[in-house]
């Protein structure tokens, strides 16, 4: 499979990376199967695991964590802290770390900058990017990220405030037709030298009809690697021939799968573009959360 430099850590990790949202009850998988899932993905070259503070009350670091337990050093774990505050990211983090059995994480992620009213909590006076250097300076935290799914603009203004290390960003071939993150986002972070994670590739089940070209799709983009989420092992090995057998898209390729898939660009298969996620009837306006 092949691997890509993660920005300027001098890491490097193949195209194919685990987003460990999905190793939950919720999604009908046991704790059985997703410790299976993540060893296997583990023995098959897959080094790089996101997941989450908020993911399922905890049961995905909960999960994730008793692998790590047993093979910490063949792992890059990255976590998300949902509160804008120092001490409570802090409280998050902390909770975290015992959840995934582990003294340190590699990635500490400013979780969904959806407007510029939560970037300016996370990155103001008293916010969870005080927590976050912190955290750095004590060594339970090797490199500061950034997540986003909505506005690229955001996440760039985000760059202008802070040296973050990485990005986690919406790049499914849906996200091509508005507020694009590949065109507006990735040429910024890679002038940069910031790492690129590319999420929603299947775009929360509205391309899950299409999940090679999906993945083709992602993996031709720039990007440093690209998580999909992954509950069963049918899953996991699809992903991994795709990956395995990964060759860029041709223009002609991608421009045919735009029109395949054109008729789902509207909000409620987009919702992560939407002004409303749970009525999600319109776009969202850009520059949400700026003062008025």
């Amino acid at each position: 499979m092949e691997t890509r430099p993660f920005g300027k850590t001098g890491e490097s990790f193949p195209i194919l990376s685990f987003g460990g949202q999905r190793i939950v009850d919720t999604h009908g998988c046991t704790e059985e199967a997703a410790i299976e899932i993540v060893n296997t993905a583990i023995d098959r070259g897959i080094r790089y695991f996101d997941t989450a503070w908020i993911y399922s009350d905890g049961q995905a670091e909960t999960r994730l964590g008793k692998v790590v337990k047993h093979r910490r050093s063949e792992m890059w774990i990255a976590t998300k802290a949902a509160d804008t505050t120092r001490d409570g990211a802090r409280r998050q983090l902390e909770t975290s770390l015992s959840r995934l059995q582990t003294d340190y994480v590699d990635e500490w992620r400013l979780h969904n900058l959806e407007d510029y009213a939560r970037l300016d909590a996370f990155t103001g006076k008293g916010g969870a990017l005080e927590a976050a250097i912190q955290a750095r300076e004590e060594g339970l935290v090797r490199y500061i990220s950034i997540s986003g799914h909505t506005d690229p603009q955001i996440l760039v203004e985000a760059l202008n405030r802070f040296s973050f290390d990485s990005a986690l960003i919406a790049v499914s071939a849906l996200d091509h037709f508005i507020l694009s993150f590949a065109e507006e986002f990735i040429p910024i972070a890679n002038a940069g030298g910031v790492a690129t994670i590319g999420m929603k590739v299947l775009g929360l089940g509205s391309l899950t009809h299409e999940v090679q070209r999906s993945l083709r799709y992602a993996f031709s983009l720039p990007v440093s690697t690209v998580i999909v989420g992954m509950e069963t092992m049918a899953q996991l090995e699809q992903n991994l021939e795709i990956a395995e057998s990964f060759t860029p898209m041709t223009d002609e390729e991608r421009l045919s799968f735009f029109k395949d898939i054109i008729t789902l660009v509207r909000p409620e298969k987009i919702r992560w573009k939407a002004a409303d996620w749970d009525n999600p009837t319109q776009w969202v306006s850009r520059g949400r959360g700026l003062p008025g």
